[in-house]
């Protein structure tokens, strides 16, 4: 029972797991055939808060036996974290992930 009340604290976005370690995100199940990585270059300071501008999006494929540069099948630079998000997740459904 405790492990269900703390995996219910897991970020999502549609439904697809959230993954935040510094400022990459990871989004859908990395252990499925596709995930995301989205990564913030940039940030404006709005008030008192660091809202990302600029982010690198790589739809990453989980094969082993391919090469790392072989495994981004598809790159993007978006100008916001919700554009980047949105574009994430239109891959991951391309790729039956959805």
């Amino acid at each position: 029972m405790a492990d269900k009340k703390k995996n219910s604290k897991l970020m999502s976005y549609n439904g697809k797991s959230l993954v935040r370690c510094g400022n990459v995100l990871y989004l859908g199940d990395l252990s499925a055939s596709h995930f995301a990585m989205m990564q913030i270059i940039s940030f404006d300071k709005v008030q008192d808060l660091d809202v990302p501008q600029k982010v690198a999006v790589q739809l990453i494929a989980n094969d082993p036996s391919l090469s790392p540069k072989d495994k981004v099948i598809k790159r993007a630079m978006k100008d916001s974290l919700y554009n980047a998000m949105d574009i994430a997740n239109v891959w991951l459904q391309q790729y039956g992930q959805g």
